[in-house]
């Protein structure tokens, strides 16, 4: 069995080198203000669902906070406050946030903070018994205020008109309709209000998905994403990331430079990747790299590794270009949550964060897991959770799909079971989200 392989030292200098960011001057230290503990009860928990447009985007996420103990309910200003301290505004000025909103906010102005040019809230018909007329006022005292609209729970009744006359989308869940009825209901809003957009929740498959985008939704929600799609049953891994996969066996042994040339010459898109890879400008090299060998030379083998792993995503062409940045993205949140959930020794975070990017490959490549797995020389450890979900890593792997799926309290009680901080865990979700978009943004800057 091969050793545990090339082990990541220095995983954020090494791989934010590569990514571009340059170091940043140390902040002036500000007196300390003495802040009243919260509640551990209190502290929330922000959670994401993303949001896929009609080209297999990930255009954005919904939003919202929860407390961290079940049955404690978390006030509506308490969920706008971690919604502001997760930087949502942030996001929302580039990419769509989806936020729910109760009408008692609008009343008081609370939605005012979240307030950015991509900001959708969303209103929920059913949980309103106010009438027509006073909550189409609301809605249009929302709108005066610059914001948008989503509305869930919407029927074609005429004395319901009003209401989606103001919106700007509308909320759908596939589970609340018999398929015929869901058709038509798709088929009656388009023809009413032909620029009002059709949000599709719940969505398990990609078949699911692509039989909503047939009726002529706009955006899809839900775990499909993340799940095999059986129309690449039948897929081939194409030839650049076949090289990849070579070249990432060759990191882990420790093979010599010439046979990493002989693998990327036979690639020449891969060549091409390597030499932009090491002429980036956060490699701060007065000369141009004109040769392979003098790449991997100003590259090493650490952030070439990482590299690799994370050009994966990218190198497939066609119809699936779009869908792999999305998957991408997914997986660079995954990986950095998974490398700072806990205090593990530095090498095993270095394999969690492995573990994160490798984890979503089959559905990024259409082939079973177990024959990837085949394909490439990795730990024991790494093997045994990708392919069986058990031993070391696996309860962390669990965890981030629990939060991942708006699980918190079964991720909190696992969290419980494993020793983890649970302060540290609310932390580090929105931590990895921010640092995952930082990151695509830079190396799509560098490809």
């Amino acid at each position: 069995m091969v050793e545990e392989g090339v082990r990541v030292v220095g995983i954020m200098s090494l791989f934010k080198r590569w990514l571009g960011a340059a170091p940043q001057p140390a902040a002036p230290v500000a007196p300390a203000v003495p802040v009243p503990p919260r509640p551990l009860d209190a502290i929330p928990v922000v959670v994401r669902a993303e949001i896929i447009d009609q080209r297999h985007r990930l255009c954005g996420y919904r939003f919202h906070a929860v407390a961290r103990q079940h049955g404690t309910p978390l006030a509506e200003n308490a969920m706008m406050a971690a919604l502001q301290e997760a930087r949502v505004p942030e996001f929302a000025a580039q990419r769509l946030a989806l936020i729910p909103l109760s009408l008692d906010a609008v009343t008081f102005g609370r939605h005012l903070p979240l307030l950015a040019p991509h900001t959708l809230f969303l209103l929920d018909r059913r949980h309103s018994e106010l009438p027509v007329e006073q909550l189409a006022g609301r809605m249009a005292a929302l709108r005066d205020s610059g914001a948008q609209l989503a509305l869930r729970g919407v029927s074609l009744a005429p004395e319901e008109a009003p209401l989606l006359a103001l919106c700007d989308m509308v909320l759908l869940y596939l589970n609340d309709h018999s398929l015929p009825a869901f058709q038509a209901l798709i088929k009656q809003l388009r023809q009413r209000y032909p620029a009002l957009k059709l949000c599709v929740d719940g969505l398990e498959s990609w078949n699911e998905q692509r039989m909503c985008l047939s009726w002529g939704c706009d955006y899809f929600m839900g775990p499909f994403l993340t799940t095999r799609d059986e129309a690449d049953s039948s897929a081939k891994v194409d030839q650049s990331r076949m090289t990849s996969i070579e070249l990432l066996n060759l990191l882990r042994t420790e093979a010599q430079l010439p046979a990493l040339l002989d693998v990327v010459k036979r690639d020449p898109g891969m060549t091409y990747q390597l030499l932009q890879w090491a002429n980036a400008p956060a490699n701060g090299l007065g000369t141009q790299v004109t040769s392979l060998q003098q790449a991997f030379l100003v590259l090493g083998r650490n952030q070439l590794y990482r590299a690799l792993t994370v050009s994966m995503f990218r190198l497939g062409a066609g119809s699936h270009q779009e869908r792999d940045e999305s998957l991408l993205e997914v997986a660079l949140t995954r990986a950095r949550f998974l490398e700072t959930c806990s205090h593990l020794p530095a090498a095993q975070r270095d394999e969690l964060f492995l573990v994160g990017m490798l984890s979503l490959f089959d559905v990024l490549l259409g082939v079973p897991m177990a024959q990837l797995v085949g394909s490439m020389q990795l730990s024991p450890e790494v093997r045994e959770v990708l392919l069986e979900n058990r031993g070391p890593y696996g309860p962390y792997l669990m965890l981030a799909l629990l939060f991942e799926r708006d699980k918190v309290e079964r991720a909190l009680e696992l969290a419980g079971r494993m020793g983890l901080d649970v302060d540290r865990l609310t932390q580090a979700g929105p931590a990895a989200f921010l640092w995952a978009q930082e990151a695509l943004h830079s190396t799509a800057a560098a490809n």
